[in-house]
């Protein structure tokens, strides 16, 4: 007797992106020939252009839901309630799987039976004013998610693919943020203990236009902000977050946080300071658990490296508003890491870069996924080793770039 496959149910809120739905319904209808049962869900958050009209075209493909205008957590929570699946994927009206991409996660829980979640790589498509476009992949972090995802958030929505048994625990996207929302759900699912492991053989296209959520930095950025506080919370309350130990956990809090009062410093000074003030505290919170935390772990060595070398390169901005808290900081800082804490500003940018490579999954795999996997239909620059895994942060007090995960 043949078992019956495996139902995955992916969830497709839309809001005004009638244009764009066809394609993303076709990129996950093209899944089902890795024969796949597949329900696609998409979830109309009160429209008012042709969604309903291109919805009614796809036909019997997909359950089509209206609802009133609420906003784009509610639109995924409304799909959530309508799943029927054993694992849950949400992408958005947008954005697109490429082939194999729904597989390859399957494949993944049944090499690793222990995961809740599995994560794939994202290609960031720039649409320029000229209709040039530029990329950016997402540079996936090959262990200790749930540690990471106390810096930044680790990865777009639409990588995700988890169980549904999970989402029952986890509950729903907060309707209150309005960005950010991705990256709180899953604090909330690795705060419950659930694990997170890496897909480098799955991409999802990641479409970024003049329309889209991340296209509006400012909320982006404040709504960040926000989430900061919560990591903190969520590292006072949960005992067993993250897996790798409270120490690393508030370390890359840390770092974070005062990546996140840069981002700030421009527009909102006061609150800025409060967050490096948040930041300041946390790595107090890590000094007064260093003498017990043992490390043999190679990556969370070079994690503690790095984000410690972040907080160098962002606290030396801070300067004018030096305090108590951050000497304190940066004195363990650099007590621990001298060698770091010499490095002149160019110099630790530079061994930035080469420590977050060794941190993410192994490049030349990630390219050939993209090159394998990228739709023929769209055009993609060509990838370079320095082209597509980094952005670059501005410092508003140098007015330079500096390599590094660009919160802001």
């Amino acid at each position: 007797m043949t078992s019956t496959p495996c139902r995955i149910s992916v969830i497709i809120p839309c809001y005004n992106y009638g244009r764009f739905l066809p394609d993303a319904v076709n990129s996950v209808l093209g899944q089902k020939k890795d024969g796949l049962a597949v329900e696609i869900i998409v979830v109309d958050d009160g429209s008012t252009d042709d969604t309903a009209a291109v919805a009614q075209r796809l036909g019997s493909s997909i359950q089509y839901i209206y609802q009133e205008n609420q906003g784009l957590s509610a639109a995924r929570n409304t799909g959530i309630r309508a799943a029927k699946g054993d694992y849950l994927v949400f992408l958005d009206a947008d954005d697109l799987l490429t082939a194999g991409t729904l597989a390859s996660h399957l494949d993944n829980f049944t090499a690793h039976p222990e995961l809740d979640v599995s994560v794939c790589l994202s290609l960031q498509t720039f649409e320029n004013k000229n209709g040039s476009t530029a990329n950016y992949l997402w540079p996936l972090k090959c262990a200790h998610l749930d540690m990471h995802l106390c810096h930044s958030n680790i990865s777009p929505v639409h990588t995700f693919m988890l169980r549904a048994n999970a989402a029952q625990e986890i509950g729903f996207f907060d309707p209150d943020l309005k960005a950010c929302e991705d990256q709180d759900y899953w604090l909330r699912c690795a705060a419950l203990g659930k694990r997170f492991g890496v897909n480098p053989e799955g991409l999802v296209i990641y479409r970024q236009h003049g329309q889209s959520m991340t296209s509006q930095m400012p909320r982006q950025l404040a709504h960040d902000a926000a989430i900061r506080f919560k990591i903190s919370m969520l590292l006072e309350t949960r005992p067993d977050f993250p897996r790798a130990g409270k120490f690393y956990g508030w370390l890359a809090h840390a770092a974070g946080t005062i990546c996140s009062a840069c981002g700030l410093y421009s527009s909102a000074p006061q609150f800025a300071l409060k967050l490096l003030d948040e930041s300041s505290k946390a790595i107090l919170r890590t000094a007064a658990l260093a003498a017990q935390t043992k490390i043999e772990d190679a990556h969370l060595i070079l994690a503690e490296r790095y984000f410690a070398g972040e907080y160098f390169l962002r606290a030396s901005g801070f300067a004018a508003h030096f305090c108590r808290t951050l000497e304190k900081a940066t004195g363990f800082l650099s007590t621990r890491h001298p060698q770091l804490a010499a490095l002149s500003t160019d110099l630790l940018d530079a061994k930035q870069k080469n420590i977050f490579l060794r941190l993410c999954c192994d490049y030349q795999r990630m390219a050939a996924t993209v090159k394998k996997n990228y739709p023929l239909s769209l055009r993609i620059d060509t990838l370079s080793h320095d082209a597509i895994p980094f952005k670059r942060w501005l410092c508003p007090f140098t007015g330079k770039h500096y390599f590094g995960i660009n919160i802001a």
